[in-house]
């Protein structure tokens, strides 16, 4: 991890963030509806089952993602030499995830082949950091500090690759759902980065949300494209590769809970690894009514998806549906902050009044 004020900071490297920001969202806003008219004429559709008129929608559109950050990427490398092989990696593993979503959503890969391919795009850091082209430092962990797993842990950079890109893939499957909650997580894992003093965190979160947000515009309620598993896999890599290059993992996996939780609940009910058609066309975890409303499917044989759980209450329109999970992921973004603000504690860079005074800060509003 690069400490942020070690790049000697000033108004000209604050001018090259809003340059990134600027073109990356320029770009990506360009692309996604070329994107969208390219997958319609070869015919790369879904159908958008949670409407009753069921409209036909464009799918893979997080390529445009993927060329969107490819574009960042090429910025940052030019505009902040000094984390060029960074990049170099976290970009290769980006691209890598999306190629493997992009087969996936025309072939339709198994559950099974698709982890140990995600594996695989983590390889790409393990011997980047064996070769010592790049530097992944071992996790800090709150009132443990950092670990010392200088052998075990660049094993396990992989699987953890795997893992948050598979995670966030399968939070998705309503309009802006997985686009926007990995967007919130981004925003509250930038604060993390200020905290943390990391630029890696900083300059990275700052180009992949110039990427998504444009993508979530189209992405959102109601949708005129779905990521597909090239903009899902492309997403959970880039906050992978945030919480290695960061030293954020901790932050990282509190923003994503949300995700997180649903995994595990998925996992657990359905007893393994399958993927989400195979699941659906057993049986849907929810049920769709009149005038679009969207009830929690009451077979025992259906998945256990947070979706499913949130709509336990009553049943919501989609739109409804996913300001729910966004709230959640809200709240897992403050636990992020948190994680990280006991991180500096534990790294004696903060005192511990300064925690309690956030956690009575969070706690008031959440009462309110």
């Amino acid at each position: 991890m690069v400490n942020f004020d070690c790049l000697d900071w000033g108004f000209i490297e604050i001018l090259f963030l809003v340059i990134i920001f600027s073109i990356g969202f320029i770009v990506t806003y360009m692309l996604v509806p070329i994107t969208i008219r390219f997958m319609k004429r070869k015919h790369y559709v879904g159908y958008d089952i949670h409407k009753s008129t069921r409209p036909e929608i464009a799918e893979s559109g997080g390529t445009s993602i993927v060329i969107g950050f490819s574009v960042v990427s090429i910025l940052i490398m030019i505009l902040f030499s000094d984390l060029f092989n960074e990049v170099l990696i976290f970009t290769l593993t980006v691209i890598l995830s999306g190629i493997i979503g992009f087969i996936d959503d025309r072939i339709r890969l198994r559950s099974r082949y698709k982890v140990l391919l995600t594996v695989f795009t983590g390889a790409i850091i393990f011997v980047a950091n064996f070769s010592g082209f790049i530097d992944i430092e071992s996790p800090v962990i709150p009132f443990l500090g950092r670990l010392r797993l200088t052998v075990i842990y660049p094993l396990l950079v992989p699987i953890i690759v795997a893992v948050f890109a598979n995670t966030v893939n399968m939070l998705e499957g309503y309009n802006g759902e997985g686009s926007g909650s990995c967007l919130i997580a981004l925003i509250f894992l930038f604060v993390c980065g200020l905290l943390w003093n990391s630029a890696e965190a900083i300059i990275f979160t700052i180009g992949a949300i110039s990427v998504i947000l444009p993508f979530f515009l189209f992405n959102k309620y109601p949708a005129k494209v779905f990521p597909g598993d090239v903009g899902t896999l492309a997403m959970g890599s880039i906050l992978a590769c945030i919480a290695l290059f960061a030293s954020l993992e901790a932050a990282v996996f509190c923003a994503l809970l949300v995700h997180v939780f649903n995994s595990f609940y998925v996992l657990y009910s359905v007893k393994g690894f399958f993927e989400s058609s195979d699941i659906l066309d057993k049986q849907s975890d929810v049920t769709l009514l009149k005038d679009d409303l969207i009830k929690a499917s009451e077979h025992n044989e259906a998945a256990l998806t947070l979706p499913r759980l949130i709509l336990a209450k009553g049943p919501l329109k989609e739109n409804r549906l996913v300001l729910n999970i966004y709230i959640i992921s809200v709240i897992c973004g403050f636990f992020a902050i948190l994680v990280t603000l006991l991180m500096l504690v534990t790294q004696n860079a903060l005192e511990i009044s300064v925690v309690l005074i956030f956690i009575a800060v969070l706690g008031t509003l959440t009462a309110l």
